[in-house]
């Protein structure tokens, strides 16, 4: 049996896959509309166009990276498997490293809408690390080996 918190960070982990894999469709097609506009009229391979879209496809390759990752967790949690639980106490560590120094641009520059969104974000990854470091929850990812056959 799978507890809810379980499937509720698996859920969370899937809808980042999946927003990051629009964000990915959004930079590819972002770069070339910026791309048309600044060297529509250049002839040469690498002109505003070719920039605009190298950069738009950079920008998906390493959205759809993360994608890929986030999308693993997911199913490594889902799954209860204890690389998924790893995984994803990695991926919250990480949005905790980079999350954080955000809080000083926001004091800054007195983003709320940033800052709101930075300060959720840093409560998820502490919920998701608190909850998986659980003992009771730690115990249902660690399944034991399976017993060698006695000759």
């Amino acid at each position: 049996m799978r507890p809810t918190g379980v499937a509720l960070i698996a859920l969370y982990h899937f809808l980042g896959a999946v927003l990051l894999a629009v964000f990915a469709v959004g930079a590819v097609v972002g770069g070339s509309v910026l791309g048309a506009m600044f060297g529509g009229l250049n002839a040469m391979p690498m002109s505003g166009m070719g920039l605009g879209f190298a950069f738009g496809v950079l920008g998906a390759m390493f959205l759809l990276f993360w994608a890929g990752i986030s999308g693993v967790a997911g199913y490594g949690v889902w799954a209860m498997r204890e690389w998924g639980r790893i995984l994803s106490i990695v991926l919250s560590a990480l949005s905790l490293l980079f999350s954080l120094p955000g809080l000083l641009f926001m004091g800054l520059h007195l983003n709320l809408f940033f800052g709101t969104y930075r300060l959720f974000r840093i409560a998820v990854s502490i919920l998701i690390i608190w909850y998986l470091v659980q003992p009771e929850i730690k115990v249902l990812f660690q399944r034991a080996a399976p017993a060698s056959p006695q000759s």
